[in-house]
C-alpha cells in the first residue's frame, strides 16, 4: 500500500499498544472541535477552567486539556505530570476535572476543596472506574457536582456516555452521543459495537477514514440508542465452559488487594481449553504465593481462580495506565499454581 501523504493540519494519535504494537490515526482539527463541541453541549455544559490529570498525548487528554481551554479561552492547570502532587485549581470558579483510572485517590481526599466549587464536572474515560469514583461521588452528594463516564476508543473518539452513581449496584446504560449511530436492535444479544460517525480517525497509510468500525467491546442493547457493557471481546473467556471476564477479575483483585498491581493473561489450557495467568507487582513485598491464593479465594469468590500466579518487579504501562500485556512474557517456570 502507497502511504497517503499527512495533511499538514493532521494530528496523529498513536493507540496504548495493550494488546500488541501502537498504530497511529490522525484527526483533522475540525475534528477535535467538533468532539469537544458536542461533549460541553451535551455532557459538561459550560466551566470556567479545567484540572487535567490526563496527558495531552492521548485523544482524551488532548480534547479536554488543550483544544477545549482554546476554544473557550479559559485557564487551564496540567496536572498530569506529577501524579503525587496534588492539583490545585482558582476558588470560586466552575471546573472541569478530566480524569484517568489513578486520578480518583487524589481527587478523593480533595472533596471538601471541589465541594466548595460553585459547580464541578469530572470526566472519566480510558479505563474503567475504581472504587475512590464512587467514594467521592458518594462524599459530594448533595454538592454542585458530577461526574460522567466517557465510553470510546483512539479509533472513533467519545461514542457514548453515562452518569456515574455512588453505589456499583446502580450502573447507568450508555447513551450514544448525537452524532454517533450504531446498530442496536430491540432483542436485547450481545454483539461486538460497529459505530460510525463523522469523527472516526484515519489509520496512518490509509486515504480517508472507514465508513464505520467495529469495537472490540462485547455490549447488549437496553433500549433506544442505549447499551450496556458486557466486556472486552478480547479479554472473555470461558474457563471449563464457565465465562470469565478479566477485566472484572482485575477490578475485584485491585478492589480487594490494593497494594497489589496485577494483570490478568488468557493463556490455553490442555484440560479446559482457555484460563488465565495473574501477573502480579507487589512493592511493598508483603504478600507471597502462599498467602496470596487464599485472599484470592476469598475476593474471587464464585470466579474461577487464575491457574497460575507470576510476580513481576513492576507491570509495564501507557501513559494512560493502560497495562502492556505484550511485553508480559516470561518462561513458565516463574509462575507458581493453586497447588503450590
Amino acid at each position: 500500500m502507497t502511504d497517503r501523504p499527512v495533511l499538514e493540519a493532521e494530528i496523529p494519535f498513536d493507540t496504548s499498544g495493550h494488546t500488541g504494537e501502537p498504530v497511529r490515526w490522525w484527526r483533522t482539527p475540525e475534528q477535535l472541535r467538533a468532539e469537544v463541541e458536542l461533549l460541553v453541549a451535551t455532557v459538561v455544559g459550560e466551566v470556567g477552567q479545567v484540572v487535567t490529570l490526563a496527558p495531552p498525548g492521548h485523544l482524551f487528554g488532548r480534547l479536554f486539556g488543550v483544544e477545549l481551554p482554546a476554544l473557550k479561552g479559559i485557564e487551564v492547570h496540567s496536572a498530569w505530570q506529577d501524579p503525587v502532587t496534588p492539583p490545585t485549581w482558582r476558588p470560586g470558579v466552575p471546573a472541569l476535572f478530566v480524569c484517568l483510572p489513578a486520578s480518583w485517590v487524589a481527587l478523593r481526599s480533595l472533596a471538601p476543596r471541589i465541594a466548595e466549587l460553585p459547580r464541578a464536572v469530572a470526566l472519566h474515560s480510558a479505563g474503567p472506574t475504581t472504587p475512590h469514583t464512587r467514594q467521592l461521588v458518594g462524599a459530594l452528594r448533595g454538592h454542585p457536582f458530577r461526574a460522567v463516564e466517557l465510553f470510546g476508543s483512539t479509533e472513533t473518539g467519545a461514542v457514548a456516555s453515562r452518569e456515574i452513581a455512588a453505589d456499583a449496584r446502580d450502573e447507568q446504560p450508555w447513551r450514544l452521543l448525537p452524532d454517533v449511530h450504531a446498530d442496536l436492535p430491540a432483542e436485547p444479544a450481545e454483539r461486538r459495537l460497529t459505530v460510525s460517525s463523522p469523527r472516526l480517525a484515519r489509520r496512518d497509510g490509509h486515504d480517508a477514514p472507514p465508513a464505520s468500525w467495529q469495537m472490540g467491546d462485547l455490549v447488549r442493547p437496553a433500549g433506544e440508542r442505549q447499551f450496556t457493557f458486557v466486556g472486552r471481546a478480547s479479554r472473555l473467556i470461558k474457563v471449563n465452559g464457565l465465562r470469565c471476564d478479566l477485566g472484572r477479575v482485575e477490578q475485584t483483585v485491585a478492589a480487594a488487594l490494593p497494594g497489589l498491581d496485577a494483570v490478568c493473561l488468557p493463556v490455553r489450557d490442555a484440560v479446559r481449553g482457555e484460563h488465565y495467568e495473574l501477573v502480579c507487582a507487589d512493592p511493598a513485598g508483603s504478600l507471597d504465593a502462599t498467602s496470596l491464593w487464599p485472599l484470592l479465594r476469598r475476593a474471587l469468590g464464585g470466579t474461577p481462580l487464575p491457574r497460575s500466579l507470576r510476580r513481576v518487579p513492576r507491570i509495564p504501562r501507557s501513559a494512560t495506565g493502560k497495562p502492556l500485556t505484550h511485553l508480559l512474557t516470561a518462561p513458565a517456570a516463574t509462575a507458581a499454581t493453586a497447588g503450590e
